[in-house]
């Protein structure tokens, strides 16, 4: 007791020694501090977003205190993004700690006129900010504009087309009105108006509304169009180009990019790496408005050049035969700029990389030798998973992957998801370029747990698959072999006795897919199909035999301004061939179930499968989907559907195409994520069987077809 009170008596004593000494060092840490700034008056998630904006535009000037001129500078970029967001008469008052704990407060306008004292100093700036009104464009008229219907120009002011414009859309200011001139005027010259002007008049402002008025006039001219192709110089290097698919063309700078590269790449191919293309034109006088135009290439060829020796940099885990077999350029031959930059593609498709170039020493000589320099990348990335659908409801998971194992860009994934109801986990190791150059293989081992609408689904097992392009098809495909248990347990289908069984299936599977769409997570244009084969057989190593196909595609395409039309068809049917016991030896996890967000939107996920006659679930083993749909824009986020779904189906092959069918309509609500739509739909059935749902309500990410 008597040593601890000691002790005690001794840190106070040593603390009072210390603490006058510390004070000055602790006082300094505290001033080093970054002053501190806060933005008030535009809602806690836009003053939140201004902050760090301001604190990262200031940089170094904001230290441990503001000066003047880094405070008028965080009011002049803050009074910026208002008057851009069509806040034309902000005020900001701007509250100011000095240094020595005094409050100042300084008004500031939009007029900037207002300055401060060259001698203040702030530890703390709080911008208090009155937007006051918001200025929109209400109107906009065109004169003189021919080439551009005046709906899309407009859209050139007021954002794309949609039933509901927002305030956002709308915004005047004066950079916005003039960006949205210099956009219409380069929009009529890609259509060869090469003099096209465009301006404003009559502005009118209303202080009273924020309503703004405006005239724009357009002087299109004469449309230019490209009547010949020329060329001068190298003629004995051009005898096999042709340039003729360049004429009858609107003449735009574009085009005489394109004819430039065209003649660059023609010489590349042949050892002239230093080739120069210098264009000009000739426009002969309009008639009946339209410019004839000549255009001349005249190309310098330069000296041919060829390879000498290809070297790397860089590699440090990576094999150098890994980046060796991808550059195929031989010492003596021609040096072709646009083989060695294929070659530094395919080096980047490895997913090694995080950077690949190419140069040539020395920069000049008939002999160059190519230096690929790469960097190489993360060896292990870990990515959080979480989702919602309405039958699997919240789910989330993680996913592993690493890089360039034993330096050959060989890659591992690890995935686990766990939602409401299934677990799953797939490990899958993939080899590039395994046979090819274009053929990646990959091997997966996988477990799936799910609970269906009548039974419980597990299955696992391990697949071998090659991946490559099918270039006359514009398609990929995927060949693999699977082994895999298939079993099912708390089965409520109507044919229970039947498919409680446990199987194991080995199979060869083809999948092919060309995918033509603008935006595979929100398509507005283009096309998409795809075919699946899946073939079991005892002679595989299996215990069944059936050969399940799908097939089908979606089609999209704008109808007007900010609509769009969707269509999606597919088809699926099993047979079992070769199989001695027909359907009771064909596996419940392999029938089609179908309902859900993605299927027939009257039915939650499984729940649109026929139904026996003491209506319980029987899985179809043929079925035909035909999905339509709707969607209006209301905002640029958010759009209004109206859909209409078909389904016909057959529990046996004999009723083929099908044998019953069910009809769905309904409407929805979509918000555009990073990650796809996330969907709000009800569908309602429109002549629903004993024991289906008169409709259903679903939610889910993603487009559905």
């Amino acid at each position: 007791m008597r040593n601890s009170r000691l002790w005690r008596v001794l840190c106070v004593a040593l603390c009072a020694g210390l603490l006058p000494g510390l004070a000055p060092i602790l006082a300094a840490e505290r001033s080093q501090e970054p002053a501190k700034i806060e933005v008030n008056g535009l809602g806690w998630l836009r003053n939140r977003e201004q902050r760090r904006a301001l604190e990262r535009l200031l940089g170094a000037e904001r230290g441990a205190t503001l000066d003047a001129g880094a405070i008028e500078d965080a009011e002049f970029l803050l009074m910026s993004a208002l008057v851009e967001q069509g806040f034309l008469h902000p005020e900001i008052q701007a509250r100011i700690t000095t240094p020595e704990g005094r409050a100042e407060t300084h008004p500031f306008d939009a007029t900037l006129q207002s300055s401060l004292p060259r001698s203040v100093r702030a530890t703390e700036l709080n911008l208090d900010v009155k937007r006051g009104r918001r200025y929109r464009f209400d109107e906009v008229r065109f004169q003189g504009l021919h080439a551009v219907p005046d709906e899309a120009a407009r859209e050139f002011f007021l954002g794309e087309r949609v039933l509901i414009r927002g305030g956002a859309a709308q915004v005047y200011s004066p950079a916005r009105l003039r960006r949205s001139v210099e956009g219409l005027q380069n929009e009529l010259r890609r259509l060869g108006y090469a003099d096209a002007t465009v301006r404003t008049d009559d502005l009118r402002i209303d202080d009273q509304t924020g309503d703004v008025d405006v005239t724009v006039i357009v002087d299109e001219g004469a449309r230019w169009e490209v009547r010949d192709v020329q060329t001068a110089g190298a003629a004995d290097e051009l005898t096999t180009l042709s340039l003729e698919r360049f004429e009858q063309h609107p003449w735009t700078h574009y085009l005489e990019q394109d004819i430039a590269e065209a003649i660059r790449n023609h010489f590349y191919q042949r050892g002239y790496p230093d080739v120069r293309v210098q264009m000009r034109r000739d426009a002969r006088p309009a008639a009946e408005g339209v410019k004839p135009v000549t255009v001349i290439a005249t190309i310098a060829p330069g000296a041919r050049v060829t390879i000498g020796h290809v070297r790397f940099e860089g590699l440090q885990k990576t094999v150098p035969a890994v980046v060796e077999r991808r550059v195929r350029a031989t010492p003596g031959e021609p040096l072709n700029p646009l083989a060695l930059d294929q070659a530094r593609f395919r080096l980047g498709r490895l997913g090694v990389f995080d950077r690949v170039d190419v140069r040539y020493e020395p920069s000049e000589g008939p002999v160059r030798d190519p230096v690929f320099r790469v960097q190489e990348g993360r060896e292990l990335e870990a990515s959080l998973l979480l989702g919602y659908g309405s039958y699997e409801q919240l789910r989330g998971g993680i996913e592993l992957r690493q890089f360039n194992l034993f330096g050959r860009a060989h890659q591992s994934r690890l995935l686990l998801v766990q939602s409401m109801k299934s677990s799953r986990g797939e490990y899958s190791y993939t080899v590039p370029e395994l046979f090819g150059e274009s053929l990646d293989g990959t091997g997966r081992v996988f477990g799936l747990q799910r609970q269906e609408t009548s039974f419980l689904r597990q299955e696992y097992g391990a697949n071998f698959s090659v991946a490559a392009p099918v270039r006359w098809l514009g398609a990929n495909a995927t060949l693999g072999y699977t082994f895999q248990s298939l079993r099912n347990q708390d089965n409520n289908l109507a044919t229970r006795t039947a498919d409680e069984q446990q199987v194991t299936a080995a199979s060869v599977e083809l999948n092919l897919v060309r995918d033509r769409r603008d935006n595979p997570l929100r398509p507005r244009r283009g096309y998409r199909w795809f075919v699946q084969t899946e073939t079991a057989s005892h002679y595989l190593g299996g215990t069944v035999d059936y050969q399940r196909l799908e097939f089908g595609g979606s089609w999209h395409r704008p109808w007007g301004r900010g609509r769009w039309v969707h269509l999606g068809l597919n088809h699926g049917a099993i047979t079992t061939f070769g199989s001695q016991n027909n359907d009771s030896d064909l596996p419940v996890n392999k029938r089609f179930f179908p309902g859900g967000d993605n299927s027939i939107r009257g039915f939650r996920e499984g729940e649109a499968a026929p139904r026996g006659a003491d209506g319980r679930f029987i899985g179809a083993k043929t079925y035909l989907l035909l999905n339509a749909e709707i969607e209006q824009a209301l905002t640029a986020k958010w759009s209004l559907v109206v859909f209409g779904d078909a389904l016909g189906m057959a529990v046996r092959l004999a009723d083929y195409p099908f044998a019953e069918q069910l009809f769905a309509v309904g409407v929805g609500v979509r918000y555009q994520t990073l990650i796809g739509p996330l969907r709000m739909e009800y569908g309602r059935n429109l002549d629903p069987r004993p024991r289906d749902p008169g409709g259903t309500l679903l939610f889910s990410v993603g487009f559905p077809f």
